[in-house]
C-alpha cells in the first residue's frame, strides 16, 4: 500500500492507472496526429496535442476510477469489467466530442474540423489500450503477483479476523503465510511450532520471516503481556516492518476496528489534520462546487419538485433538524419522498427496504441520490460539507452515542452529502449498521485531505451509477 495524503492507495492500482495513463496518451496522440505527417511517418510534437492526449487519458482513467474499474474483484469477474467498461466509454466519448468540436486546427490539424473522427479515433485508441492491459492483467492475476506475504504474532480473537478476512475476501493484498503463538493468547488459529519464549536467538522471528519470504510482521496478539520485544527489534533492524493490529486493519480495509479501538492509539498515531489551510482548502473547495452543481441541476431540480407537487399533498421541500460540526444541531433540507403524515406518531425511525411511506416518485429520486440536491444549499451556506459523514438527527444520535464508543468524534468535522462510509457501506438502519459506518467515518476524520476528498466523489459517481445501497 501507498499512502497518498494520508490515505491508503493499492500498488497495483496506481501502478495499473499510471501505466494506462502513459499508453492512453500515447495511443490517442499517435491516433490523432496530423494526417499529412501521418502518412509521412513523421510526428512533429506540439505542447497543444501533447496537452489534448494527457488531458484525454486523464479524463478516461478518471472514468474508470469512477465505475470501479481500478477494484481487484473487476480484474476476477471478466463480465464486471465489460459491463463498467462501456459505461467507462460512455463518459469518455463525449468528452472527446467536445475536445473535436473547440480544439483548433493548429492543435490537430486535418481532423480539427472532424470532430466525430476525433471523438472515434481517441475512444477507439483508449478503448484499446484497455483491452490490452486488462487481458495481460486478468492472464496472470492467478498468481497473485501483487499479493505480499505476512507474518502474523498471535493466535487470538484478533488473528483470526486477520485469517477470517483474508479468507472471505478476494479483494485484499495480503496473504497470512503463518500465525505464531505468544503469551497467553487462546489458540483460535493454527499456530507454527516456534516458541518465542523459549528460544535463545533474537533473531528467530526474523528469520523466520525471511524463510516465508516474508517482509512484515502483524503485531496481533490480544494481549500485550509476554510481548516479545527483542525479537520485534530485530526483525524492524533487519528490514522487516513490524505494525501493529490497528494500523494494519486500518489500511487494509480503508476503515477502523471499533472494537479493539484504544485511544491511546487514536492519540499517537498519524492523521486528524486540522489546520487554517486544510479548512480554507475544502471551504473553497465546497463553495466552487456547490455553486455549479446547483447551477447544472436546476432543470432537474425544477423537475422534482414538480413531479413531488403533482403526486401528492405537502411540501416539496423537507426540513429536518440533524447533529452537525462540534454536535450543534442545524435544519437539513431534501426533497420529500415520503408521505407528509410519515411519522403521524411522532416516533423517529430509520427507512426500511420496501417502506410503505415511500412515494412513487420519492422511490425514483431516492434511487438516483436525487432528493438529496437540496443539500447544496447547506453546503453553500456552511452547515455541511460536501465529503463528510451523513448527519443523523439528534434522536439517533443520543442513541447511538450511548451504545457505540467513539460515536460523537464523527462531529469533529462537518458532516457531508457523501461520505466514505457512502461509497463503502450500503445504507445504514440499525445499530449494527451504524457501527460499521462509524469504523469508515473515523477512518475519514483521521485521514481527510482534499485528495480523499476527490477520491470519495469519484467513487460516489460508481454508487449511483450501479444503486448502491439507495433505499
Amino acid at each position: 500500500m501507498l499512502r497518498i495524503f494520508g490515505h491508503f492507495v493499492p500498488i497495483p492500482a496506481v501502478v495499473i492507472g499510471f501505466c494506462e495513463i502513459m499508453m492512453t496518451a500515447a495511443a490517442i496522440y499517435l491516433a490523432t496526429a496530423p494526417t499529412t505527417t501521418a502518412l509521412a511517418g513523421e510526428f512533429h510534437f506540439t505542447a497543444s496535442s501533447i496537452q489534448f492526449s494527457l488531458g484525454m487519458s486523464a479524463i478516461a482513467t478518471g472514468a474508470m476510477g469512477a465505475v470501479g474499474l481500478y477494484n481487484y474483484d473487476v480484474f476476477l469477474d471478466s463480465r464486471l469489467m465489460i459491463t463498467k467498461g462501456l459505461l467507462a466509454l460512455a463518459m469518455v466519448v463525449p468528452a472527446a466530442a467536445i475536445g473535436g468540436l473547440f480544439l483548433s486546427r493548429d492543435m490537430l490539424g486535418d481532423l480539427a474540423g472532424s470532430w466525430h473522427a476525433l471523438m472515434f479515433k481517441s475512444a477507439a485508441a483508449w478503448m484499446g489500450c484497455v483491452v490490452v492491459t486488462r487481458v495481460a492483467l486478468m492472464r496472470f492475476s492467478d498468481i497473485q503477483m501483487f499479493r505480499r506475504g505476512v507474518v502474523v504474532l498471535g493466535t487470538g480473537a484478533r488473528a483470526e479476523r486477520i485469517a477470517d478476512l483474508a479468507r472471505r475476501h478476494a479483494n485484499h493484498y495480503f496473504e497470512p503465510r503463518a500465525y505464531v503463538h505468544i503469551g497467553a493468547d487462546p489458540h483460535l488459529v493454527p499456530a507454527e511450532d516456534l516458541d518465542l519464549s523459549a528460544v535463545k536467538d533474537h533473531r528467530a522471528l526474523a528469520k523466520f520471516a525471511r524463510g516465508l519470504g516474508v517482509r512484515e510482521v502483524v503485531v496481533a496478539t490480544d494481549e500485550r503481556r509476554g510481548m516479545p520485544i527483542e525479537q520485534l527489534l530485530h526483525c524492524k533492524i533487519e528490514g522487516v516492518n513490524v505494525v501493529d493490529y490497528l494500523t494494519f486493519w486500518e489500511r487494509e480495509n480503508g476503515r477502523i476496528d471499533i472494537e479493539a479501538l484504544q485511544p491511546s492509539w487514536l492519540i499517537y498515531s498519524d492523521g486528524f489534520r486540522q489546520g487554517r489551510i486544510v479548512n480554507l482548502t475544502k471551504r473553497a473547495f465546497d463553495l466552487v462546487v456547490s455553486f455549479l452543481l446547483l447551477v447544472a441541476t436546476l432543470p432537474v431540480i425544477g423537475l422534482t419538485a414538480l413531479a413531488i407537487k403533482l403526486e401528492s399533498p405537502g411540501p416539496v421541500i423537507y426540513r429536518q433538524e440533524r447533529v452537525g460540526y462540534h454536535n450543534r444541531t442545524f435544519m437539513l433540507y431534501k426533497f420529500r419522498s415520503m408521505r407528509a403524515d410519515a411519522e403521524r406518531d411522532g416516533a423517529p425511525r430509520w427507512a426500511a427496504n420496501g417502506d410503505p411511506r415511500i412515494t412513487r416518485t420519492g422511490a425514483i429520486i431516492r434511487r438516483f441520490r436525487i432528493d438529496e440536491l437540496p443539500q447544496l444549499w447547506n453546503v453553500f451556506k456552511g452547515n455541511m460539507s460536501f465529503v463528510g459523514p451523513r448527519p443523523e438527527r439528534p434522536f439517533f444520535v443520543d442513541q447511538l452515542a450511548d451504545s457505540i464508543p467513539f460515536y460523537n468524534e464523527r462531529h469533529s468535522v462537518k458532516p457531508g452529502i457523501t461520505g466514505w462510509a457512502q461509497v463503502n457501506y450500503s445504507y445504514g438502519a440499525s445499530l449494527e449498521d451504524a457501527r460499521q459506518k462509524l469504523a469508515y467515518d473515523l477512518y475519514y476524520v483521521k485521514n481527510r485531505t482534499l485528495f480523499l476528498d476527490i477520491v470519495i466523489l469519484i467513487q460516489t459517481v460508481r454508487v449511483i451509477l450501479f444503486r448502491e445501497g439507495a433505499r
